[in-house]
Protein backbone atom coordinates (compact mmCIF):
# COMPACT_ATOMS: atom_id res chain seq x y z
CA UNK A 1 0.00 0.00 0.00
CA UNK A 2 3.03 2.54 0.77
CA UNK A 3 4.93 1.94 -2.59
CA UNK A 4 1.38 2.57 -4.28
CA UNK A 5 1.33 5.69 -2.79
CA UNK A 6 4.75 6.97 -3.46
CA UNK A 7 5.31 7.98 -7.26
CA UNK A 8 8.06 9.28 -9.91
CA UNK A 9 7.90 12.82 -10.46
CA UNK A 10 6.55 12.73 -14.07
CA UNK A 11 4.25 9.80 -12.87
CA UNK A 12 2.78 12.29 -9.97
CA UNK A 13 2.11 14.89 -12.55
CA UNK A 14 0.34 12.95 -15.15
CA UNK A 15 -1.69 11.49 -12.62
CA UNK A 16 -2.72 14.51 -10.91
CA UNK A 17 -3.84 16.05 -14.13
CA UNK A 18 -6.11 12.97 -14.66
CA UNK A 19 -7.41 13.48 -11.06
CA UNK A 20 -8.30 16.78 -11.65
CA UNK A 21 -10.52 15.90 -14.99
CA UNK A 22 -12.20 14.29 -13.13
CA UNK A 23 -12.86 16.69 -10.99
CA UNK A 24 -10.49 16.33 -7.68
CA UNK A 25 -9.43 18.97 -6.08
CA UNK A 26 -6.04 18.54 -5.43
CA UNK A 27 -3.87 19.83 -1.96
CA UNK A 28 -0.05 19.68 -2.06
CA UNK A 29 1.84 20.21 1.33
CA UNK A 30 5.78 19.92 1.09
CA UNK A 31 8.42 19.28 4.03
CA UNK A 32 11.53 17.42 4.56
CA UNK A 33 10.06 15.83 7.34
CA UNK A 34 13.62 14.59 9.10
CA UNK A 35 11.59 12.88 11.87
CA UNK A 36 8.40 12.29 11.48
CA UNK A 37 6.38 13.52 14.47
CA UNK A 38 2.59 14.39 15.95
CA UNK A 39 2.21 17.64 14.33
CA UNK A 40 2.73 16.77 10.79
CA UNK A 41 0.60 13.76 11.40
CA UNK A 42 -1.83 16.54 12.59
CA UNK A 43 -0.96 19.27 9.61
CA UNK A 44 -1.46 16.76 7.01
CA UNK A 45 -5.01 15.50 8.21
CA UNK A 46 -5.61 19.37 8.20
CA UNK A 47 -4.36 19.81 4.29
CA UNK A 48 -6.38 16.82 3.54
CA UNK A 49 -9.69 18.20 4.49
CA UNK A 50 -9.27 20.49 2.51
CA UNK A 51 -9.96 18.52 -0.81
CA UNK A 52 -10.33 15.43 -2.26
CA UNK A 53 -6.64 14.59 -3.08
CA UNK A 54 -3.18 15.14 -0.87
CA UNK A 55 -0.05 15.41 -2.43
CA UNK A 56 2.87 15.44 -0.41
CA UNK A 57 6.18 16.66 -2.00
CA UNK A 58 9.66 15.35 0.28
CA UNK A 59 12.66 16.88 0.15
CA UNK A 60 15.50 14.54 -1.43
CA UNK A 61 18.87 14.18 1.03
CA UNK A 62 20.83 16.66 -1.48
CA UNK A 63 17.73 19.01 -1.06
CA UNK A 64 17.88 19.20 2.62
CA UNK A 65 21.66 19.19 2.65
CA UNK A 66 21.19 22.18 0.75
CA UNK A 67 19.58 24.53 3.22
CA UNK A 68 19.98 22.05 6.41
CA UNK A 69 23.62 22.02 6.05
CA UNK A 70 25.98 18.84 5.27
CA UNK A 71 24.94 16.62 8.72
CA UNK A 72 21.29 16.77 7.56
CA UNK A 73 19.24 14.97 6.80
CA UNK A 74 19.13 12.19 9.66
CA UNK A 75 16.65 10.19 8.05
CA UNK A 76 17.01 8.74 4.46
CA UNK A 77 14.93 9.91 1.20
CA UNK A 78 13.32 6.65 0.74
CA UNK A 79 12.54 5.81 4.68
CA UNK A 80 11.19 9.49 4.53
CA UNK A 81 9.38 9.36 2.04
CA UNK A 82 7.86 5.49 3.19
CA UNK A 83 7.01 6.83 6.21
CA UNK A 84 4.44 10.03 5.06
CA UNK A 85 3.17 7.56 2.74
CA UNK A 86 2.04 5.74 5.72
CA UNK A 87 -0.15 8.38 7.01
CA UNK A 88 -3.80 7.82 6.10
CA UNK A 89 -4.16 11.40 5.29
CA UNK A 90 -1.55 11.03 2.29
CA UNK A 91 -2.61 9.20 -1.01
CA UNK A 92 0.64 10.68 -2.96
CA UNK A 93 4.11 11.51 -2.53
CA UNK A 94 7.26 12.12 -4.98
CA UNK A 95 10.66 13.24 -4.10
CA UNK A 96 12.10 16.33 -5.13
CA UNK A 97 15.44 18.24 -6.15
CA UNK A 98 15.22 21.78 -5.32
CA UNK A 99 15.53 24.06 -2.29
CA UNK A 100 11.90 25.08 -2.63
CA UNK A 101 9.18 22.93 -4.12
CA UNK A 102 8.45 26.29 -7.11
CA UNK A 103 8.46 24.41 -10.64
CA UNK A 104 7.08 21.28 -9.48
CA UNK A 105 4.24 23.05 -8.06
CA UNK A 106 3.87 24.62 -11.58
CA UNK A 107 3.63 21.23 -12.92
CA UNK A 108 1.15 20.00 -10.62
CA UNK A 109 -0.61 23.26 -10.30
CA UNK A 110 -2.71 22.01 -7.03
CA UNK A 111 -6.01 23.86 -6.38
CA UNK A 112 -4.29 23.98 -2.85
CA UNK A 113 -0.59 24.50 -1.45
CA UNK A 114 -0.64 24.49 2.15
CA UNK A 115 2.68 26.55 3.48
CA UNK A 116 4.13 25.51 6.41
CA UNK A 117 4.32 27.59 9.67
CA UNK A 118 7.43 29.28 9.36
CA UNK A 119 6.61 30.95 5.75
CA UNK A 120 2.84 31.71 5.81
CA UNK A 121 1.14 33.16 3.03
CA UNK A 122 4.08 35.17 1.46
CA UNK A 123 6.19 32.23 0.80
CA UNK A 124 8.51 32.08 -2.04
CA UNK A 125 5.86 29.54 -3.76
CA UNK A 126 3.13 32.13 -4.17
CA UNK A 127 3.31 34.16 -7.05
CA UNK A 128 3.79 30.15 -9.05
CA UNK A 129 0.82 29.07 -7.50
CA UNK A 130 -1.44 31.87 -7.43
CA UNK A 131 -0.20 32.64 -11.43
CA UNK A 132 -2.10 29.41 -12.47
CA UNK A 133 -4.85 30.24 -10.34
CA UNK A 134 -4.53 27.97 -7.43
CA UNK A 135 -4.88 29.40 -3.62
CA UNK A 136 -2.30 29.48 -0.51
CA UNK A 137 -2.89 28.61 2.72
CA UNK A 138 -0.82 28.87 5.62
CA UNK A 139 -1.18 25.88 7.99
CA UNK A 140 -0.39 25.83 11.78
CA UNK A 141 1.61 23.55 13.62
CA UNK A 142 1.24 22.74 17.60
CA UNK A 143 3.22 25.28 20.02
CA UNK A 144 6.51 23.57 20.74
CA UNK A 145 6.28 20.34 17.57
CA UNK A 146 9.16 20.70 14.80
CA UNK A 147 11.73 18.61 13.83
CA UNK A 148 13.95 21.62 13.95
CA UNK A 149 13.21 21.80 17.47
CA UNK A 150 14.09 18.21 18.23
CA UNK A 151 16.97 18.01 16.22
CA UNK A 152 18.41 21.03 18.12
CA UNK A 153 17.45 19.70 21.63
CA UNK A 154 19.66 15.76 20.40
CA UNK A 155 22.33 18.41 19.36
CA UNK A 156 22.62 20.66 22.04
CA UNK A 157 22.72 17.74 24.50
CA UNK A 158 25.94 16.37 22.94
CA UNK A 159 27.16 19.95 22.80
CA UNK A 160 27.71 20.44 19.09
CA UNK A 161 26.42 24.08 17.83
CA UNK A 162 24.74 24.66 14.49
CA UNK A 163 26.59 26.06 12.20
CA UNK A 164 24.86 29.09 11.18
CA UNK A 165 25.53 33.01 9.14
CA UNK A 166 24.67 35.98 8.76
CA UNK A 167 24.88 36.87 5.17
CA UNK A 168 25.08 40.50 4.02
CA UNK A 169 24.37 42.51 0.90
CA UNK A 170 27.28 45.14 0.39
CA UNK A 171 26.21 48.44 -1.39
CA UNK A 172 23.80 50.41 0.71
CA UNK A 173 24.04 48.07 3.75
CA UNK A 174 27.62 47.92 4.79
CA UNK A 175 28.57 50.45 2.93
CA UNK A 176 27.15 53.82 1.22
CA UNK A 177 26.76 53.32 -2.57
CA UNK A 178 26.98 56.70 -3.89
CA UNK A 179 26.43 56.65 -7.32
CA UNK A 180 27.33 52.73 -7.96
CA UNK A 181 29.89 51.00 -9.16
CA UNK A 182 32.14 51.17 -5.59
CA UNK A 183 35.23 49.48 -6.49
CA UNK A 184 37.93 51.63 -4.91
CA UNK A 185 38.81 52.45 -1.21
CA UNK A 186 38.89 55.82 -1.60
CA UNK A 187 35.05 55.62 -2.39
CA UNK A 188 33.90 53.02 0.25
CA UNK A 189 32.38 54.63 2.68
CA UNK A 190 30.97 52.13 5.75
CA UNK A 191 27.35 53.58 6.67
CA UNK A 192 27.01 55.01 10.23
CA UNK A 193 26.45 52.60 12.94
CA UNK A 194 27.68 49.47 10.59
CA UNK A 195 31.23 48.91 11.93
CA UNK A 196 28.96 48.71 16.02
CA UNK A 197 27.22 46.28 14.50
CA UNK A 198 29.25 44.28 13.25
CA UNK A 199 31.15 43.85 16.02
CA UNK A 200 27.38 42.99 18.04
CA UNK A 201 27.68 40.02 16.11
CA UNK A 202 31.14 39.02 15.53
CA UNK A 203 30.59 38.28 19.64
CA UNK A 204 28.46 35.66 18.86
CA UNK A 205 28.91 32.40 16.72
CA UNK A 206 27.27 33.65 13.63
CA UNK A 207 29.53 33.69 9.95
CA UNK A 208 29.63 36.80 8.90
CA UNK A 209 29.39 36.28 5.06
CA UNK A 210 29.34 39.32 2.46
CA UNK A 211 27.02 38.57 -1.11
CA UNK A 212 27.00 40.96 -3.29
CA UNK A 213 26.05 41.06 -7.32
CA UNK A 214 29.06 43.35 -9.20
CA UNK A 215 27.89 43.21 -12.06
CA UNK A 216 30.21 46.32 -12.95
CA UNK A 217 32.67 43.38 -14.07
CA UNK A 218 30.49 42.87 -17.06
CA UNK A 219 30.31 46.32 -17.72
CA UNK A 220 33.53 46.58 -18.38
CA UNK A 221 33.92 49.02 -15.20
CA UNK A 222 36.00 47.70 -13.28
CA UNK A 223 37.96 44.21 -13.02
CA UNK A 224 37.53 40.93 -10.54
CA UNK A 225 41.33 41.62 -9.51
CA UNK A 226 39.74 45.28 -8.77
CA UNK A 227 36.88 43.59 -6.45
CA UNK A 228 39.09 41.47 -4.74
CA UNK A 229 41.52 44.54 -3.68
CA UNK A 230 38.85 46.01 -2.26
CA UNK A 231 37.51 43.11 -0.50
CA UNK A 232 40.55 42.58 0.88
CA UNK A 233 41.20 46.05 2.34
CA UNK A 234 37.53 46.04 3.71
CA UNK A 235 38.49 43.15 5.93
CA UNK A 236 41.35 44.29 7.38
CA UNK A 237 39.65 47.63 7.99
CA UNK A 238 37.20 45.28 10.00
CA UNK A 239 39.66 42.84 11.65
CA UNK A 240 41.07 46.05 12.89
CA UNK A 241 38.33 46.50 14.63
CA UNK A 242 38.12 43.07 15.80
CA UNK A 243 34.75 41.75 13.30
CA UNK A 244 36.15 39.09 11.12
CA UNK A 245 34.51 38.25 7.80
CA UNK A 246 34.67 35.14 7.10
CA UNK A 247 33.50 35.04 3.84
CA UNK A 248 33.02 37.22 0.46
CA UNK A 249 31.01 35.99 -2.31
CA UNK A 250 30.38 38.36 -5.95
CA UNK A 251 28.67 37.79 -8.90
CA UNK A 252 30.23 39.13 -11.34
CA UNK A 253 27.63 38.86 -14.36
CA UNK A 254 25.21 40.82 -16.35
CA UNK A 255 21.66 40.97 -15.29
CA UNK A 256 21.21 40.24 -18.93
CA UNK A 257 22.31 36.65 -18.27
CA UNK A 258 19.68 33.96 -18.19
CA UNK A 259 19.92 30.28 -17.68
CA UNK A 260 24.01 30.91 -17.11
CA UNK A 261 24.31 32.01 -14.07
CA UNK A 262 22.92 30.93 -10.87
CA UNK A 263 25.01 33.12 -8.18
CA UNK A 264 23.91 36.43 -8.92
CA UNK A 265 20.86 37.94 -6.59
CA UNK A 266 18.03 37.02 -6.74
CA UNK A 267 19.25 33.31 -7.23
CA UNK A 268 20.54 31.96 -4.15
CA UNK A 269 23.97 30.49 -5.57
CA UNK A 270 26.63 32.39 -3.45
CA UNK A 271 24.41 31.36 -0.32
CA UNK A 272 24.42 27.89 -1.44
CA UNK A 273 28.27 28.16 -2.12
CA UNK A 274 28.80 29.42 1.25
CA UNK A 275 26.63 27.27 2.78
CA UNK A 276 28.98 24.03 1.55
CA UNK A 277 32.38 25.87 2.06
CA UNK A 278 31.42 26.79 6.06
CA UNK A 279 29.01 23.59 6.30
CA UNK A 280 26.35 26.13 7.45
CA UNK A 281 22.57 25.34 8.23
CA UNK A 282 20.73 27.93 5.76
CA UNK A 283 17.33 27.49 7.58
CA UNK A 284 18.90 29.03 10.92
CA UNK A 285 20.77 31.54 8.87
CA UNK A 286 19.72 35.25 8.00
CA UNK A 287 19.98 37.76 4.86
CA UNK A 288 20.16 41.32 5.32
CA UNK A 289 19.73 43.60 2.01
CA UNK A 290 18.45 46.42 0.77
CA UNK A 291 16.98 45.20 -2.45
CA UNK A 292 14.41 43.43 -3.55
CA UNK A 293 16.66 40.86 -4.95
CA UNK A 294 18.41 40.34 -1.67
CA UNK A 295 15.17 39.33 -0.10
CA UNK A 296 14.27 37.09 -2.65
CA UNK A 297 17.61 35.15 -2.59
CA UNK A 298 17.34 34.41 1.07
CA UNK A 299 13.95 33.28 0.85
CA UNK A 300 15.08 30.95 -1.61
CA UNK A 301 17.93 29.18 0.14
CA UNK A 302 15.68 29.27 3.11
CA UNK A 303 17.04 31.25 5.30
CA UNK A 304 15.54 34.16 7.61
CA UNK A 305 15.15 37.50 6.23
CA UNK A 306 15.46 41.54 6.84
CA UNK A 307 15.34 44.37 4.06
CA UNK A 308 16.85 47.64 5.25
CA UNK A 309 15.29 50.42 3.75
CA UNK A 310 12.08 50.78 1.43
CA UNK A 311 8.95 47.62 1.77
CA UNK A 312 9.09 45.65 -1.18
CA UNK A 313 7.38 45.61 -4.63
CA UNK A 314 4.09 44.38 -3.94
CA UNK A 315 4.14 42.56 -7.35
CA UNK A 316 6.27 40.12 -6.07
CA UNK A 317 4.00 38.69 -3.40
CA UNK A 318 6.68 38.01 -1.20
CA UNK A 319 8.03 39.66 2.14
CA UNK A 320 11.34 40.07 4.49
CA UNK A 321 10.80 38.19 7.90
CA UNK A 322 11.76 42.06 9.51
CA UNK A 323 12.07 45.29 7.97
CA UNK A 324 14.79 47.39 9.43
CA UNK A 325 16.01 51.18 9.05
CA UNK A 326 20.06 49.98 9.03
CA UNK A 327 22.48 47.29 9.71
CA UNK A 328 22.39 48.57 13.40
CA UNK A 329 18.32 48.10 13.91
CA UNK A 330 18.51 44.72 11.85
CA UNK A 331 21.15 43.70 14.36
CA UNK A 332 19.27 43.97 17.24
CA UNK A 333 16.40 41.65 15.88
CA UNK A 334 18.90 39.35 15.24
CA UNK A 335 20.80 39.69 18.67
CA UNK A 336 18.37 41.54 21.15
Amino acid sequence: MVEQKIKLRAELVSLVSALRQQGKKIVAYNGSFDILHAGHAEVLAKAKAMGDVLVVLVNTDNSVRQYKGPDRPIVGERDRADLVAALSSVDYVTLFDEITPKKLLGELQPDIYCSGPSWGKDCIERPVVESYGGVVVPLELRPGLSTSGIVKKIVETHGKPTPRAVFFDRDGVINNNGEGYIHKKEDFVFLPRVIEALQRLAATDYKLVVVTNQSGIARGKYTEEDVHALHAWMKDELARAGVTIHGVYFCPHHPDITGECVCRKPNPGMLANAARDFGLSLNDSWMIGDSDRDIMAGREANTKTIKVGEAMDPTLKIEPHHYAADLWEAVQIIVP
